[in-house]
């Protein structure tokens, strides 16, 4: 566990460099830091202390649990290594392993609000802002189940041995569900929202291809994610700021734009 506080440290402080993009665009506001403040204090309130997330959580840890300590997650973990990975496979990991790397994620969060607010771009805005407060609003949940879980990597037992280990939920699936789930949270068209909620899969798959989580574990990374996204649509549904997050291909081309419906 010790060798995990230094990314533990890491993932702390580039979440909170997010922070001041995390804004809704509300007018006659008193100032950026009371914007941010208060917003990113409701997003901590709808997932800390809203029962409704409170019961989603636990029927997610309640299935992970289910996987980790019984057979299950060696049954899939030994079927898709001696079966199903491939040289190809392991490419594809390598690509999608990188969305979950917070020191790839955290500048495009940041370029994509900067070059929202410059492009007068609200969809890219508001993208950029919603992936930052859900990686911070679901950082100290993924931090302390990470211990509090303490299953072992593959090939060790993925039992649930609390504060044994620190490999309980991987980060990886975390980070890397958020800005595909955020992008599908704001599409209301259901060809992207599916295949954004296919995108955000992917870095938990990556995870499990290169024998380095369980499947529940993987899971738990992604569902955090997934309810981090949650609670900060929730919040700014609840303060009736809901962008919507859409694509159209120019006629004859590759091209695509963003579009944005209030």
């Amino acid at each position: 566990m010790v060798d995990r506080f230094p990314r533990f440290r890491l993932f702390i402080g580039l979440a909170l460099l997010l922070l001041p993009f995390a804004k809704p665009c509300l007018a006659d506001d008193d100032s950026s830091t009371s914007r941010a403040v208060s917003t990113v204090k409701s997003d901590f309130e709808n997932f800390y202390l809203a029962p409704e997330n409170l019961i989603r959580l636990g029927i997610g840890l309640s299935v992970g649990a289910v996987f980790a300590n019984t057979h299950a997650d060696r049954e899939i973990r030994d079927k898709y290594q001696e079966d199903l990975r491939s040289k190809g496979t392991d490419d594809a990991a390598k690509i999608f392993k990188s969305y979950g790397t917070a020191l790839v994620t955290v500048p495009v969060y940041a370029g994509a609000y900067g070059a929202g607010r410059m492009l007068k771009n609200p969809t890219l805005e508001t993208w950029g802002e919603r992936a930052s407060r859900a990686t911070v609003v679901g950082m100290p949940a993924l931090l302390f189940l990470q211990v509090a879980i303490g299953a072992e990597r593959p090939p060790g037992d993925s039992a649930w041995r609390p504060f044994h280990s620190s490999h309980g939920v991987s980060g990886h699936a975390f980070i890397g569900s958020v800005p595909f789930v955020t992008a599908a949270q704001m599409s209301d068209e259901m060809y992207w929202k599916a295949t954004f909620y296919v995108l955000s899969t992917l870095t938990g798959w990556s995870r499990i291809n290169d024998d380095a989580h369980y499947f529940s574990q993987a899971g738990l990374g992604w569902f955090l994610g997934y309810l981090s996204c949650t609670v900060v649509t929730k919040t700014d549904a609840l303060r009736q700021d809901r962008p919507h997050f859409g694509f159209s291909p120019f006629p004859g081309g590759g091209a695509i734009t963003f579009q944005i419906d209030l």
